[in-house]
């Protein structure tokens, strides 16, 4: 075993920071119905419930209408690329983290036909019929957020 974990020490120290312990103090479980926005329900919980910092685990539903970004390209600076679909949407998957109140979310959507996409949840998804999404509430609460030299908002140790 030790010999197992000396191999593996170079290969942690690329895997960037790490965060925690955390134990998870509860879980909030959200029910949207049709119209109810998705991001902004969201928000409205973590205000409601006092979350700090968290994970939204798991959603499942359909929407009418959604917004999302990703990345447009390489560059060194990110650029996103904002995409709008409306029509019916499965919701396959939400999930991120909520740092010092703030959540970052992606999702993965499907069309009628099938195929998947998604990125990074963005204001103005609507429910289509309805969406359950579980959210977990950290303790304590240590998460931050600060922009690195690229203006990329980076996931951090508050003090």
């Amino acid at each position: 075993m030790k010999r197992l974990l000396l191999a593996l020490t170079p290969l942690l120290a690329l895997a960037g920071e790490s965060f925690g312990p955390f134990n998870v103090q509860r879980v909030i479980v959200l029910r949207l119905d049709r119209g109810d926005l998705l991001l902004e329900s969201i928000q409205d919980a973590i205000k409601k419930h006092d979350i700090r910092d968290g994970a939204v685990m798991t959603a499942a539903g359909s929407l009418q209408e959604c917004t999302w970004h990703g990345v447009k390209s390489l560059a060194d600076k990110p650029e996103d690329l904002f995409t709008t679909k409306k029509g019916p949407m499965e919701i396959l998957n939400v999930n991120g983290l909520i740092a010092a109140r703030e959540p970052h979310l992606h999702m993965t959507l499907s069309s009628p036909e099938g195929a998947a996409f998604g990125g990074h949840l963005e204001n103005g998804c609507k429910v289509l019929y309805r969406a359950e999404i579980t959210i977990s509430i950290f303790s304590p609460s240590r998460l931050a957020r600060k922009p690195n030299k690229d203006g990329v908002p980076m996931l951090t140790k508050r003090y």
